[in-house]
């Protein structure tokens, strides 16, 4: 069986700082206070506050559910001999396109409002990483792949 050495690996993930058990006690909390509110409106005669509230817990739960749902997304770049590796995790998908280490190209593109976004390409096809970095992370990610593959464009 033949090893295989990394010369380089990234793994990026989005920022998940609330665990699955303070997320319950938020929703929980602002459900008491948002039902709170809507009862004593309701006391005071706004009885139609109570569907708006309820619509409105729909809302953040399902809000944190999706959040809840991505924690475990993630993209990951792995450099091992003449391979380079790009794998993706998007909820319950996972894609992986691998291509010719020297003969890739990191390409850089600006947006309109300033931001960078970063490709890789080869023989034609393209793969954006760098989803869950900042501006900053994203140029040091392609300084760093550019050093280990192929031209800069």
């Amino acid at each position: 069986m033949a090893t295989s050495i990394v010369d380089y690996k990234i793994v990026a993930r989005p920022n998940n700082s609330l665990s699955p058990k303070k997320t319950v006690n938020i929703v929980a909390l602002l459900a008491l206070f948002s039902l709170s509110v809507a009862i004593a409106f309701g006391f005071a005669g706004a009885w139609m506050v109570f569907p708006f509230a309820g619509l409105e817990l729909l809302a953040l739960a399902y809000a944190f559910y999706f959040i809840h749902c991505h924690a475990d997304d993630y993209e990951s770049i792995t450099i091992s001999g003449d391979r380079l590796a790009i794998e993706k995790h998007y909820y319950k998908n996972t894609s992986q396109v691998v291509f010719h280490r020297y003969w890739a190209r990191v390409v850089l593109r600006e947006t309109p409002s300033g931001e960078h976004r970063l490709w890789l390409r080869s023989h034609g096809k393209e793969v954006e990483v760098g989803h869950f970095m900042n501006n900053r992370q994203r140029l040091a990610l392609a300084r760093q792949l550019q050093m280990r593959t192929g031209a800069f464009h």
